[in-house]
């Protein structure tokens, strides 16, 4: 990863953008607004009227490459060897961002909503609470967290583009998936999209401010960080 000035600012500006509107549809949930019920049926009609046996095995394989726990072990993967090559506070960013903001928090949102599984046609059984959806929070998180690193990081313009837009495929599909699979509301993988979204883009801002307190503080616990993602502009 190589070095460039980013300023924090947008990043929390666009954060709090996504947070908002994730409060807007939490809102219509918890109050059970009828915009979110008829948003609901509509999108579930269209996503589920081309059920086939063959589409049904491939999405049952491929949605689990979004579960939380599946996040949770590659998250660890990857800390594993940023700390192998002394990468000590992109590890912890990274790993305390997946840990705190997508398996805690997610799950914290789950108790506080705890939204029923919809009672239409699940093609795989899912019992626990829907709202918002572990596999959307976990999979915007893990994989647009990493986009975003590579696009920030990127020199060339198309890069940044292809990056963007396999990211955007991915986390999209994955969200298709869950509601194809008949286990959650349109509204539960939308709002899993933008908590996770708002999560990525406010990491990455809290780190650019943090970043070198942190390597201060590793250096008098005697770790030599070379970390090297971002540096902070200093004029914003």
């Amino acid at each position: 990863m190589g070095k460039q000035k980013v300023s924090p600012v947008p990043f929390f500006i666009v954060g709090i953008l996504f947070l908002i509107l994730f409060g807007a549809i939490s809102w219509g949930v918890y109050f059970d607004s009828s915009w979110i019920r008829s948003f609901d049926l509509a999108w579930i009609d269209r996503i589920q009227g081309s059920i086939s046996e063959g589409k049904t095995s491939f999405i049952i394989k491929v949605t689990e490459l979004g579960s939380m726990k599946l996040v949770i072990a590659f998250t660890i993967i990857i800390a594993i060897v940023l700390f192998f090559k002394r990468r000590f506070a992109e590890g912890l960013w990274f790993g305390g961002t997946i840990l705190f903001c997508a398996a805690i928090g997610g799950k914290i949102l789950k108790k506080i909503f705890d939204r029923d599984r919809p009672a239409f046609l699940q093609l795989i059984e899912k019992t626990n609470e829907s709202f918002p959806s572990g596999h959307a929070t976990a999979t915007t998180i893990f994989y647009g967290f990493i986009g975003l690193v590579l696009i920030l990081t990127a020199v060339q313009i198309w890069k940044k583009v292809i990056v963007a837009f396999i990211a955007l495929l991915w986390i999209g599909f994955i969200l298709y998936t869950r509601i194809y699979l008949g286990v959650h509301f349109p509204t539960d993988v939308l709002a899993g999209f933008l908590y996770g979204t708002a999560v990525v883009f406010i990491s990455i801002g809290v780190y650019l401010l943090v970043q070198q307190p942190l390597r201060h503080l590793l250096e008098k616990l005697n770790l030599v960080d070379k970390s090297k993602t971002f540096e902070r502009a200093e004029n914003y």
